[in-house]
């Protein structure tokens, strides 16, 4: 199966880096719905030892701040291919 990859984009009314916290915090709870929309059983703690991407755009007013995840193989299987529970 192809890796999922979720990216999102938020904004920032600032231009200073200690103000992008809420822009940040946003959008990675975004990443978790956007997988659970795409059928993933995600939940924060699916976030531990993840790689997020932060790319950051400067903007007129501020900045925008866009996280990217794609997740790794999350369901772990047996030496069958089968999924365990």
């Amino acid at each position: 199966m192809a890796d999922k990859k979720f990216s999102v984009t938020e904004e920032s009314d600032s231009k200073h880096p200690h103000d992008w916290g809420r822009a940040m915090s946003v959008a990675i709870s975004r990443l978790v719905e956007m997988a659970e929309e795409a059928g993933d059983v995600v939940e924060h703690e699916n976030l531990y030892g993840e790689d997020l991407h932060l790319y950051v755009t400067e903007t007129a007013g501020g900045a925008d701040i866009t996280m990217s995840w794609t997740p790794r193989t999350s369901n772990k299987s047996d030496s069958s291919g089968e999924e365990q529970s």
